[in-house]
């Protein structure tokens, strides 16, 4: 049977673990710190293709891990982020780093702003069920690309073994073989590239390791896998000083492609 890439998007984001709101921003503000420390290769793909004539649309900002950079080089950025509290550490940041750029605070599915170069969506499509819609709207304010950076999992992932037996499907969470198909399903045959290497997860204690892998299956509520999930731990995960090193990791993808090329 010929899978539903886009259904199948769907059902990753609404069976999706949702966290509040002071755990999403701990969790954010924990990556922003990582990512800081780490060189971004798709982003530097992202930015030699702009000059100074770009005008460039970032749907998602966050706290301007990509914005303040891109801002540098472009002639113009416009940032739409709903987020009120992402918003306080967007704005902090660009006071520090000197840059101005325009923000619309609102739902990329609701904001209002005309057609610019190029269109960047990194890393803020998780929460968005209709993928198809996203990227369309995406394409409808772009004059020349589309660029998202997204999630790629491990092929060997302690997480996508287990997702296999447990939930019978190969992807934990939406990602970015996932969406690949499904932009390919509606008639985009994006562009790839990927991170080389994998920034390796890791937890102070095999509990912790035991508890982040629940919350990624999403079984939390019951123990009925909980024999299945530490064996498999203690067979996957290696020991280095005083934490446990996961094979799965931080690794992104950029998908990219030409919407006029597609009419």
């Amino acid at each position: 049977m010929e899978t539903d890439w886009l259904e199948y998007w769907r059902e990753l984001v609404n069976n999706y673990p949702h966290q509040s709101k002071n755990e999403s921003m701990k969790r954010y503000r924990s990556h922003a710190r990582h990512n800081q420390e780490r060189p971004d290769p798709l982003l530097d793909f992202v930015i030699e293709s702009i000059d100074s004539n770009t005008t460039v649309l970032e749907i998602g900002s966050g706290n301007g891990r990509w914005t303040i950079p891109l801002a540098k080089k472009a002639g113009a950025v416009t940032a739409v982020e709903p987020d009120r509290e992402m918003l306080v550490l967007l704005r902090e940041n660009l006071n520090n780093s000197g840059v101005n750029i325009r923000i619309i605070e609102s739902p990329w599915e609701e904001a209002e702003t005309e057609t610019h170069d190029i269109v960047v969506c990194a890393h803020s499509m998780y929460t968005t069920p209709d993928l198809a819609s996203f990227v369309r709207r995406m394409e409808q304010h772009a004059g020349k690309t589309c660029y998202m950076a997204i999630r790629m999992p491990p092929v060997n992932g302690v997480i996508g073994e287990l997702t296999k037996i447990i939930h019978g499907q190969s992807h934990d969470s939406a990602n970015a073989v996932v969406a690949f198909n499904a932009l390919h399903s509606i008639g985009i045959c994006a562009n790839v590239i990927v991170e080389d290497g994998v920034y390796p997860w890791s937890n102070e204690s095999f509990e912790d390791a035991f508890i982040r892998a629940k919350k990624h299956l999403n079984m939390m509520s019951t123990d009925r896998y909980d024999s299945l999930i530490r064996d498999t731990l203690q067979k996957r995960l290696t020991v280095s000083g005083n934490r446990y090193i996961w094979p799965d990791g931080m690794r992104s993808a950029l998908l990219w492609w030409s919407p006029a090329n597609l009419k």
